[in-house]
């Protein structure tokens, strides 16, 4: 894998990278002292599209846009749907409907997770089950084998189930806002980390042995993030313009860091390229950066339908790419960029 061929210089600008984005210290400007505002980022707004590749279908506004293989999952104010990439830019798949009281939307395994306070319910193309709980659930995550992992916005506890029954439970930094499942291989548990939006931090889960994890500070204002192989998680600075890339081989560390366009935002890891791609709102543009010799490269980039704070990559290489204030579905193939 690539990722893990980082050399030793990148790893320590890395780390020094890191350190800085610790720092809660006021900037100094030209003399003049500005405020570093750290966690609870949000995606700058987008001036008007143009230019936009690939196609562009009519939607309503999308809040999140998950994929797992070629299983997408589309959720508006009130719904998700999920189904096939056509069934999803023709408006079609299943509908389920969603209120305030669930979470942010967690993909793999072709399962979708979503806690929703006293059940947890997972999705798949067959339809739908749910697991009630007996604890305030607002983001979970499934493993490939199947358990669930689950934190809530409420307090700062883990709990891992299996077959519907809360097997371990085990305090973790503070609050969790959103938990993603990262597989690892063949014969390998699961990574699992959890994110923080107030402390801008994640930190990796020990579940099998019921304990928490490194915490590590996730630039000034943590943005989307996303899974990649071998337990690589891609997370966006949405604060502090850059894109993240840690490896969870054994305990969580910060691999590489890119600067990138203004406002990042949403993140993908495009298999047959090996890329990683961001999303700038403030600039209307994605960016796809090569890892493979361990400093992220520019690679490619095209421009975007306004406020696309949604992505994913498909297993053929295809980017679909969803606007936050209903600009539309954006779907761009290997020959649209």
């Amino acid at each position: 894998m690539s990722v893990k061929k980082a050399t030793l210089m990148v790893a320590a600008g890395c780390a020094a990278a890191a350190l800085a984005a610790c720092q809660s210290e006021p900037a100094q400007d030209d003399g003049q002292q500005k405020d570093v505002f750290m966690g609870n980022a949000s995606a700058q707004p987008s001036p008007p599209s143009a230019g936009v590749a690939g196609k562009v279908y009519p939607s309503a506004a999308v809040t999140e846009l998950d994929a797992t293989g070629d299983l997408l999952a589309l959720r508006t104010a009130s719904e998700l749907r999920v189904g096939t990439l056509d069934e999803i830019t023709a408006g079609k798949g299943s509908s389920y409907p969603l209120d305030d009281a669930c979470g942010d939307v967690s993909a793999n395994n072709r399962t979708f997770v979503i806690a929703c306070g006293d059940e947890i319910r997972l999705i798949t193309e067959s339809g739908e089950n749910s697991v009630g709980t007996d604890f305030p659930a607002t983001a979970a995550a499934v493993t490939t084998g199947g358990e669930i992992i689950a934190g809530s916005r409420e307090d700062n506890t883990v709990r891992v189930l299996r077959d519907g029954q809360t097997v371990s439970e085990f305090t973790v930094a503070r609050e969790t806002d959103r938990i993603l499942a990262a597989p690892r291989g063949e014969g390998r548990p699961d990574a699992v980390v959890r994110l923080n939006n107030a402390d801008t931090t994640v930190q990796d889960l020990d579940w099998q042995s019921g304990r928490q994890g490194g915490t590590l500070r996730a630039g000034l204002g943590v943005g989307g993030a996303a899974t990649g192989p071998e337990g690589m998680v891609l997370a966006a600075d949405a604060t502090g313009n850059q894109v993240l890339v840690y490896n969870t081989e054994d305990i969580i560390r910060l691999q590489m860091t890119a600067p990138v366009a203004e406002s990042p935002w949403a993140v993908a890891w495009e298999l047959p390229e090996q890329l990683a791609w961001v999303s700038s709102t403030a600039v209307n543009k994605a960016e796809g950066y090569s890892l493979s010799t361990g400093v992220p490269i520019k690679h490619a980039g095209f421009a975007t339908v306004a406020d696309a704070q949604s992505m994913v990559a498909l297993p053929d290489g295809t980017l679909v790419l969803a606007s936050a204030t209903g600009d539309g579905i954006q779907v761009v193939s290997p020959s649209d960029r």
